[in-house]
């Protein structure tokens, strides 16, 4: 996205050809920095001091990880100021309070602990926030996840088609309203278990009324439904 007040300075911090001198400088800029965040790779030593010199604690929560070098690492970890020092981990313990989506990496990094660890945190946002980002979880994991008894970890878990569903939690998750959309798209659905999975404002009697094949769709075309019997 780029900045609707300055155009040009966020175009010329996000282009990759950009030299590293050029960009020092637009990084007093917040225009700039704005666009600089939005960069893939690497910034230089040198521009990374420059972001963290102009634009403080906003800057540092995008320096992190791969993106800097051990030595801007050292950098901010020597920063007097806490809001410096810890503005990467705010930033992701503020994503998991928003329920948005961040990475797995991060997450062990902003709270300290292990992913094994995380996924049995008190905090039931910090469970979805697990579910949504780890993705090569065991399949003993994901059973915890499926059967946790908040909704919203529940249904973390089944957002994806990988992990699957344990066999033996398929019926359950299909009648449990927090997950059974995200299950039925990769569930084989047999006749019995159909009713599960129709809009939930639709009679009770047309749930449970035969499907046929050929039955035409809100568009107007056919759409057959198949199931297993």
């Amino acid at each position: 996205m780029t900045s609707r007040a300055r155009p040009r300075l966020s175009g010329l911090g996000r282009n990759p050809a950009a030299p590293d001198a050029v960009l020092a400088r637009l990084a007093a800029h917040r225009a700039g920095r704005h666009g600089m965040t939005l960069r893939p790779g690497r910034p230089a030593d040198a521009v990374a001091e420059a972001l963290l010199t102009h634009g403080g604690h906003d800057a540092a929560a995008h320096l992190h990880g791969e993106r800097i070098s051990p030595a801007t690492r050292r950098r901010i970890a020597e920063q007097p100021d806490p809001a410096l020092r810890d503005a990467c981990a705010d930033f992701v313990r503020h994503s998991v309070d928003r329920g948005v989506r961040t990475g797995i990496d991060a997450l062990e990094a902003a709270y300290g602990r292990a992913r094994a660890e995380l996924v049995r945190a008190p905090d039931p946002k910090l469970r979805a926030a697990v579910a949504r980002a780890w993705c090569d979880r065991p399949l003993g994991v994901q059973a915890g996840l499926l059967t946790d008894p908040d909704p919203r970890v529940r249904a973390a878990a089944a957002e994806r088609e990988r992990p699957a569903v344990p066999a033996e939690l398929e019926d359950r998750c299909l009648a449990d309203p927090a997950v059974r959309t995200h299950v039925a798209r990769h569930a084989p659905l047999t006749s019995a278990r159909f009713a599960h999975v129709e809009h939930p404002r639709f009679p009770a009697t047309r749930r449970r009324a035969p499907v046929r094949r050929g039955a035409v769709s809100c568009r107007g075309g056919s759409s057959p439904v198949r199931m297993v019997t």
